[in-house]
C-alpha cells in the first residue's frame, strides 16, 4: 500500500489510544505512531524501510479491525 492508501485506510476509524502490537511491542500513542509512519512512507526512498513500516501499519490495521 502507498502512503496515501494508508492515510485513507486510517481516516475516520475509531482507533484505541494505545496498542499491544506484539508481545514486547507496546505503542503508547497509536495515532502519533500511525501519523509518523505514514510520513516516513512519504519521505523515504529505502525499500527496506518502506517494507518494514508498511508491515507495521498493516498489522495495526488488522488488530484494529479484528477488535471491532
Amino acid at each position: 500500500m502507498t502512503a496515501e492508501e494508508f492515510e485513507a485506510a486510517f481516516h475516520g476509524i475509531n482507533m484505541p489510544e494505545s496498542m499491544q502490537l506484539y508481545p514486547g511491542t507496546f505503542i503508547p500513542d497509536l495515532r502519533d505512531t500511525v501519523d509518523k509512519s505514514i510520513r516516513i512512507l512519504q519521505e523515504t526512498q529505502s525499500p527496506a524501510v518502506r517494507e518494514a513500516v508498511s508491515h507495521r501499519l498493516k498489522m495495526i490495521l488488522e488488530k484494529i479491525y479484528s477488535a471491532q
